[in-house]
């Protein structure tokens, strides 16, 4: 019932605001997201937000896709559409749940990397060139709201090690506090890599594609400003779960990116701590999750597979990472 009540929530706001209406389907990740599906079978986005600072992350996101295209970022991006006041948000009430921001974005075409049952090294090496043009295309764009921090910020990662509790298994537990103390070790240095704005989410869900070739980049509500060498480690710690060779997999993003963009060596000798970060961050946020809410899969989805790749590279060694 209360599924019923958000999605005729939605459907009168889309109506009231976009002339808009048709069928919705619910989307995964973290806020409430929904497929549009209009009577005319054009296809649309909804997203809504909680966060205090929606208004002004939206300002920012409408900001930086069209700094983006205009830099000449040739892959499909997302467009925020304005409603009929000209406004690219409003507010919309739910049972329950109160006031969200919400804002209608337009729906990229493309299969999603999480899609593929088996992602190539040729498609890897396209996916690291996708995030190295990207990352060049917005080099010099900022904004108040990406300083604004998100619990998904991996230069601040250690934040969550106080959520290890809550990892169920005491296996899972230990790898988490090992990757943490691997992000300690190198989070000192970040302040004085190269900085910018980035993704900073760029998993397989937000990567499209069309056979062996990437095409667009969606999902924006991650972005922040950070140390550069953060955006290649969070994709990196996505690409490599359920490899067969994960550090195979790693090489063939990392070649791609330095192909299209720049990689220092500092930044190289980082990398692999910083997807032990994200790793961990991953497995801490999705264990809190399943505690709160054990029948919603799309939380936590991704613990068991961060956990398996955590234990691959502990089993690779210190060393070698």
């Amino acid at each position: 019932m209360v599924n019923e009540a958000v999605e005729k929530a939605i459907g009168e706001w889309l109506f009231r605001y976009y002339g808009l209406e048709g069928r919705l389907e619910r989307l995964g990740g973290e806020n409430l997201n929904y497929l549009l599906v209009t009577l005319q079978g054009e296809k649309f986005v909804f997203k809504a937000v909680d966060d205090d600072s929606a208004e002004e992350s939206a300002a920012m996101e409408f900001e930086l896709l069209e700094h983006a295209r205009k830099a000449g970022f040739p892959l499909e991006l997302p467009y925020i559409i304005k409603n009929y006041k000209g406004n690219i948000y409003s507010r919309i009430n739910f049972p329950i749940n109160g006031d969200y921001q919400a804002r209608v974005i337009s729906f990229v075409d493309g299969n999603m990397l999480e899609k593929y049952s088996d992602i190539s090294s040729n498609l890897l090496r396209n996916t690291g060139k996708c995030l190295a043009m990207f990352d060049r295309a917005i080099a010099g764009f900022d904004h108040p709201a990406v300083h604004r921090g998100h619990q998904w910020e991996l230069t601040r990662a250690g934040r969550h090690r106080d959520k290890l509790g809550l990892i169920s298994d005491p296996g899972t537990r230990q790898l988490a506090a090992w990757a943490f103390d691997m992000w300690e070790a190198v989070k000192d240095t970040l302040p004085d890599l190269p900085q910018q704005v980035i993704h900073g989410d760029a998993n397989k869900e937000n990567i499209l594609a069309d056979s062996e070739r990437v095409t667009g980049l969606v999902d924006f509500g991650d972005v922040c400003y950070n140390a550069r060498v953060c955006e290649l480690a969070i994709c990196l710690a996505y690409m490599m779960m359920d490899r067969d060779d994960p550090m195979a997999a790693a090489a063939h993003v990392i070649a791609g990116y330095v192909e299209e963009g720049e990689l220092f060596e500092d930044e190289l000798a980082v990398l692999l701590p910083l997807v032990c970060g994200r790793l961990a961050v991953t497995v801490c946020m999705a264990s809190s999750r399943l505690a709160v809410d054990p029948d919603n899969p799309n939380w936590f989805v991704s613990l068991e597979p961060a956990a398996r790749l955590l234990r691959t590279l502990f089993g690779i060694g210190v060393d070698r990472l």
